[in-house]
């Protein structure tokens, strides 16, 4: 080994070229030392602007939170109240005269003449029954009749000749007189057996056949035999809320609408039952209508329009309403421009709009669609108004 390979072991050749001064080293740190201040700059400046930003942000937020603290409204006055007061009610058609006709006497049907939609004069025959029983009670009446008439007949003629007493006679008058009462009561019991029309009208009913049994009366397990009603003039049962009474009277026009649809038919208010039912707290009252063509027919479904006159008042729309625990309120702006819950009456339901009988004299500001946190002494800012929406 040389003195120069010696001098050189373990060193590189690079860092033998660069010992003298140490020149590349200190370019290296330098560089370094150049791109962490650079780097550190930056980050500063990143820093900077976002606490910048942050503080921006939280000035705007709390601009705007101060802006919000105050809720904007739009307001609305009450107004008059022009609604056109009409009041429909539900109905239903009823003949101008309606019977169940039952019978009289128990026995068998033997023929029927009349059937539904048929029609019938009054005391025309509809059925005729066989009555076994009465017939055979009217026989034996008729009988004893018999028997006492000639017992009274006989016993006059002794009285004449003075053969028997007044007492005697009066027993066997008496007697006579009381036959002929049971034979009479029988046989108008027979002549129960013929069913008869009780007015002019339509059968619209029958409900027996041809050797039926039927019951007398309509108790127990009796039934109508047939339904006749009255058809060319109709009449209906209305009931109006007691604070719509006293605008009815009779005469009034009233239109009659068909569920089917069509013109509506007039009508007019015949009689009122001039007291209210304190179990419903409503009015009875009574519209008729004629039906000379019989294109109505009695048990239709119908509505009955009323005009009314309109009650003189406020009108606010729906949506100012507040309800809560203390009732029916409305939200009033006032001069300061803050909130007071006020009470209000509530009338006649229009839909959109609703009818306010007491609480407001109508310039008042009342909010629209007030939140349900609203609140007495609440701060707002109007920002529109109007006649109402």
């Amino acid at each position: 080994m040389t003195d120069q390979r010696h001098a050189n072991q373990g060193v590189p050749a690079f860092h033998h070229d660069t010992l003298p001064g140490l020149d590349g080293r200190d370019k290296v740190a330098r560089r370094a030392r150049t791109v962490t201040i650079i780097i550190v700059l930056l980050l500063l400046a990143g820093l900077g602007r976002t606490l910048l930003a942050r503080q921006a942000n939280a000035d705007t937020l709390a601009k705007q939170a101060s802006q919000s603290a105050i809720q904007q409204v739009r307001v609305v006055q009450a107004q008059n109240n022009r609604h056109d007061n009409r009041l429909t009610l539900p109905a239903t058609l009823q003949g101008m005269r309606e019977a169940l006709v039952y019978a009289r006497g128990s026995g068998y049907v033997r023929q029927w003449f009349k059937d539904i939609g048929q029609s019938v004069k009054k005391g025309e025959l509809l059925a005729v029954l066989d009555t076994p029983d009465i017939d055979k009670q009217v026989e034996e009446a008729a009988a004893s009749h018999a028997l006492a008439r000639n017992a009274y007949q006989r016993w006059s003629r002794l009285r004449a000749q003075d053969a028997v007493s007044q007492q005697e006679l009066d027993e066997k008058t008496a007697a006579f007189q009381q036959s002929q009462a049971t034979l009479k009561r029988l046989r108008d019991q027979q002549d129960f057996g013929r069913i008869v029309a009780p007015f002019d009208g339509i059968v619209t009913k029958r409900n027996i056949d041809n050797g039926s049994l039927v019951n007398a009366g309509n108790g127990g397990s009796g039934q109508s035999l047939f339904s006749v009603a009255q058809v060319d003039q109709l009449h209906l049962y209305v009931y109006l809320p007691q604070d719509r009474a006293n605008q009815v009277k009779v005469g009034d026009p009233v239109d009659i609408t068909l569920t089917e649809g069509g013109k509506p038919l007039a009508g007019k208010v015949a009689r009122t039952a001039g007291a209210i039912d304190p179990a419903s707290r409503t009015l009875q009252v009574e519209v008729v209508l004629p039906n000379a063509q019989h294109q109505l027919l009695p048990g239709q479904y119908v509505e009955a329009s009323f005009k009314l006159k309109s009650p003189a008042g406020l009108t606010l729309p729906t949506n100012t309403l507040v309800f809560g625990p203390e009732g029916s309120q409305v939200a009033v702006v006032d001069e300061h421009n803050k909130v007071r819950l006020q009470k209000v009456a509530l009338g006649t339901d229009y839909g959109k709009d609703i009818a306010i009988k007491a609480g407001l004299s109508g310039k008042e500001r009342i909010i629209l669609n007030p939140s349900d946190a609203i609140h007495n002494g609440q701060s707002v800012a109007i920002v529109a108004s109007g006649k109402g929406e």
